[in-house]
């Protein structure tokens, strides 16, 4: 057994192979009474392979550990975050190239009525050809929210809702969603049921909605039965989670505005399976509640990858 001052004791790293290390000194370095170090390194890049050991001096004497290799993960971009990919099957809009599954919509259920209520636009956007345009509209009997999101549709629930496959494989750790929207919302005029606390009155301004998440498994959301939706905030299926600040959801006067939903992360062992995206053109949609007429645009998202991810 041998007895260590702390003092003695720094960190060493560098590129798997390399011949010089990168020292970090003692200083800068968390250690407990247990003699467990800690430390972040940041700037490292992206699916590449570096190695790190402690180093112990005192006096004439020097010990190092033994060498702990990792490879830090990918960087996933967001596919189609500029949303100049569309193609149309029959009345279906579909935010991606023919032939992948990514993005999906509430088209398939507006467009047994009527036609695609989220589609591309070439009229109102921030860069590139095309944007994506979210419309609310009340097709035949019911309000139909206009909404994007990634993953897949399911079924029509007869003409109550419909259930969604919700998320997309994917396995990298990003610190947020950034983007660009504008908003035109419409008085509320379609009054649903049931509906959660703070949810804007018939008469009042619509509201959009906005959030990201990092999953454990896909999830199957049936919108009828919104006493099983997912609570994001709860749900230990959810890695990490974001949504667009209330603040923010209102009109932007025809005005693009910068969006930035940094990730909260519950646990940093634990590797995603699953991206969720959801943007809604009336946030409380499942409810059938909203302004006909409320009108979404969003282009240029993309994922963020910061050194330091907020943890709740």
């Amino acid at each position: 057994t041998q007895s260590f001052q702390n003092s003695g004791i720094t960190l060493q790293w560098r590129l798997a192979g390399a011949e010089e290390w990168n020292e970090i000194e003692n200083a800068a370095l968390l250690i407990s009474e247990k003699d467990k170090v800690q430390y972040t390194l940041k700037g490292l890049k992206p699916q590449t392979a570096y190695e790190y050991r402690i180093r112990y001096v005192e006096g004439d004497n020097e010990v190092t550990s033994n060498l702990i290799k990792f490879t830090t993960e990918q960087q996933t971009a967001l596919y189609n975050g500029g949303f100049e990919n569309w193609w149309m099957d029959g009345k279906v809009a579909y935010a991606n190239a023919q032939g992948t599954s990514f993005w999906d919509t509430s088209n398939q259920g507006a467009a047994s009525f009527g036609g695609s209520n989220t589609t591309e636009t070439t009229a109102v956007v921030h860069s590139g050809s095309k944007a994506a345009m979210l419309v609310s509209q009340y097709i035949v009997i019911k309000f139909a929210a206009a909404s994007l999101y990634t993953g897949k549709f399911g079924a029509l629930v007869g003409t109550s809702g419909a259930w969604l496959n919700w998320g997309v494989p994917f396995t990298s750790r990003p610190t947020a969603l950034k983007g660009y929207m504008q908003y035109a919302p419409k008085a509320i005029n379609r009054v649903g049921t049931n509906l959660p606390a703070g949810t804007p009155r018939e008469g009042e301004m619509d509201q959009c909605g906005m959030y990201c998440a990092l999953l454990s498994e896909s999830l199957v959301v049936d919108n009828t039965k919104m006493n099983e939706f997912p609570n994001f905030e709860t749900d230990s299926r959810v890695i990490a989670y974001g949504s667009l600040p209330a603040e923010q959801n209102v009109h932007s006067n025809n005005q693009w505005k910068e969006v930035n939903i940094p990730l909260v992360y519950r646990t940093l062992t634990k590797k995603p399976t699953h991206l969720l995206i959801v943007f809604s053109a009336s946030k409380y949609g499942d409810y059938f509640h909203g302004g006909e007429g409320s009108t979404l645009y969003l282009d240029d998202f993309s994922l963020e990858y910061g050194d330091t991810p907020a943890v709740q």
